[in-house]
């Protein structure tokens, strides 16, 4: 019998990531903020449901008791905002029933580790005082088993590099670069919900071009005006993020290895 699956967050990775997993025949519920027809699946129940803070524990309880618990909501931009996040990703911790839940899988990401000029991996040192490092710190105090899944820049769809330097002086011309295709965190973080019992993983895509390499070539494939880069800059900090745990352990092979091929 498969499991059921919540997800928190049915925006650009979760919508698609329910659709992956309805395929898998898992039952998926999904809540419904930003949910479009990527998430369009008999075997999918979208729940008219906003997380927000110090809400009834009855609140939690349309999305809660499925065995897997995949928190996909990332933290708002706007005043308080990472003490609102937190709070809630408390309560959504408390409030989870620990007979019905087996495991719960947190998309945190790869800003935890401090820039430096060396690759890192699970075994590196954090920022504890970042925000993502505290939730993930709320996630893994939970009494149920967690996987925390950090993921690199994400990519693909309307998120492409060129949006982001065309036409404008940018930094880093010299520094690697760690991004992943939205098609490969879907994969990935679906075979966690089937496969991982627990642990963090990195979720990055395996090549890491140059911020400058990776930008002109994007807005060059894409014809949009040139950016502005300094190459005779040396990278200060410009850590590389290792993904191998998460492939070796799933023997995962990404369809999108290196960002300079990422599709348009």
């Amino acid at each position: 019998m498969k499991k059921t699956i919540s997800i928190y967050g049915g925006g650009w990775v979760g919508a698609p990531l329910a659709f992956k997993l309805a395929l898998a025949d898992f039952d998926v519920r999904v809540s419904a903020s930003s949910v479009h027809q990527q998430a369009a699946h008999p075997k999918i129940k979208v729940l008219d449901f906003r997380a927000e803070p110090d809400m009834p524990a009855e609140n939690w309880s349309s999305m809660n008791d499925s065995e897997v618990q995949i928190w996909a909501i990332p933290p708002r931009r706007k005043k308080n905002a990472e003490e609102t996040y937190l709070a809630i990703l408390q309560d959504w911790a408390d409030n989870l029933p620990a007979k019905q839940v087996k495991k719960l899988i947190f998309l945190s990401s790869t800003s935890v580790y401090a820039n430096v000029s060396d690759t890192v991996d699970e075994n590196s040192g954090i920022n504890e005082d970042s925000l993502m490092a505290k939730a993930e710190a709320i996630v893994s105090s939970a009494k149920i088993p967690s996987v925390i899944l950090r993921l690199a820049g994400l990519m693909g769809g309307d998120r492409y590099v060129a949006k982001y330097f065309s036409g404008k002086r940018n930094d880093g011309a010299n520094c690697p670069i760690n991004y992943v295709h939205k098609d490969d965190v879907v994969a990935l973080i679906a075979l966690s919900a089937e496969k991982i019992d627990s642990g963090t993983y990195n979720i990055v895509a395996p090549i890491h071009p140059t911020k400058g390499e990776v930008g002109e070539n994007d807005i060059e494939r894409r014809g949009m005006p040139a950016g502005y880069w300094d190459y005779s800059v040396s990278c200060l900090g410009g850590k590389v993020v290792s993904g191998d745990k998460i492939c070796d352990e799933l023997n995962y092979e990404f369809r999108w290895p290196d960002p300079l091929e990422f599709p348009i």
